[in-house]
C-alpha cells in the first residue's frame, strides 16, 4: 500500500538573478514498510527535500500526500500536529531537551498531545533499541550512540507514518554509525517501519533496500536492491 506520494515537486529559493531551483520534477512513491535511501552529494536537493516530505517546509509548486492527507494544503498549526503524529523525524544532532529524562524526551510528542502512551508498545521500544536502563538518566549522562537511540525511541513513539531520518550517522563513529543503521533496520523489518534514509554515503545507503539518486534537483536513478520479500507488493517494472 502506498503511504507517500510526491507529484511534480519543485522548490525554487530567491527571486530573479538570485533564483535558484532546489527541486526540479521530483516523482516519488514509496510504500508501506519499504525502507529507501535518498542519497546525493552536498546540494543535490535531498535535505530540501526532506524538509518538504517532513512538512517542516512547503513545495514552490506540487502535491505531496502522506498517509492519505496532501501536506501541503495544511496550515502551520495544522503541519506541526501532522509532523508529531505521522511523521517521525531523526537528525544527525539528536535534539534531545537536556533537562528531561530520557523517558520523558522519548513520550514528549504524546505529552503534548496529553496522550497517554501504550506501555507495551513503549517497553518494546526501549527494550529494543537497548536503553532500557537509561530512562532516568539525562541525555548529557549518555554517550553520542545513545542519545541517538533515543532520539529513534522519540521518532517511534507514534508510530508515525513514516520515519526521515537525515544523516543520523553522521555524528557518531564507525561502530555506533554501524549500530543505529542495524536499529533502523530492526524498525523496518520489526515494526513493519516505513523509513527514508538522508545520507551523502554509499556504503550507509547500501543497507537500504531502495536507493533513489538524486543529483541538481532531479531523481537520475531509483534502484532496488535487498530482501526479495521486501518487493511484495512493488510493481515488477519498479523493480531492478
Amino acid at each position: 500500500m502506498e503511504i507517500l506520494r510526491c507529484n511534480n515537486i519543485e522548490k525554487v529559493f530567491g527571486k530573479g538573478e538570485n533564483q535558484v531551483t532546489a527541486l526540479n520534477g521530483i516523482d516519488l512513491s514509496v510504500e508501506t514498510g519499504e525502507f529507501a535511501a535518498i542519497i546525493g552529494a552536498s546540494g543535490s536537493g535531498k535535505s530540501t527535500l526532506l524538509h518538504i516530505l517532513g512538512s517542516v517546509d512547503k513545495p514552490t509548486r506540487g502535491t505531496v500526500t502522506v498517509d492519505g492527507v496532501d501536506i501541503g494544503k495544511l496550515n502551520a498549526a495544522d503541519s506541526a500536529i501532522f509532523r508529531r503524529r505521522k511523521v517521525g523525524l531523526v537528525y544527525q544532532f539528536y535534539n534531545l531537551i537536556p533537562t528531561l529524562t530520557v523517558e520523558k524526551n522519548i513520550l514528549m510528542p504524546m505529552l503534548l498531545d496529553k496522550r497517554k502512551p501504550d506501555e507495551d508498545y513503549f517497553k518494546m521500544i526501549v527494550k529494543t533499541l537497548g536503553i532500557a536502563d537509561k530512562l532516568e538518566s539525562l541525555p548529557s549522562q549518555l554517550s553520542g550512540g545513545q542519545q541517538q537511540r533515543v532520539a529513534i525511541a522519540r521518532s517511534l513513539i507514534y508510530r508515525p507514518a513514516i520515519l526521515l531520518a537525515d544523516e543520523p550517522t553522521g555524528n557518531l563513529d564507525q561502530k555506533n554509525s554501524k549500530e543505529i543503521i542495524d536499529l533502523l533496520k530492526l524498525s523496518n523489518r520489526n515494526l513493519n517501519q516505513t523509513i527514508i534514509l538522508i545520507t551523502h554515503d554509499e556504503k550507509i545507503a547500501l543497507e537500504a533496500d531502495r536507493i533513489v539518486t538524486i543529483e541538481d534537483g532531479r531523481i537520475i536513478k531509483d534502484d532496488y536492491y535487498n530482501s526479495a520479500e521486501r518487493h511484495k507488493g512493488i510493481p515488477a517494472e519498479k523493480r531492478r
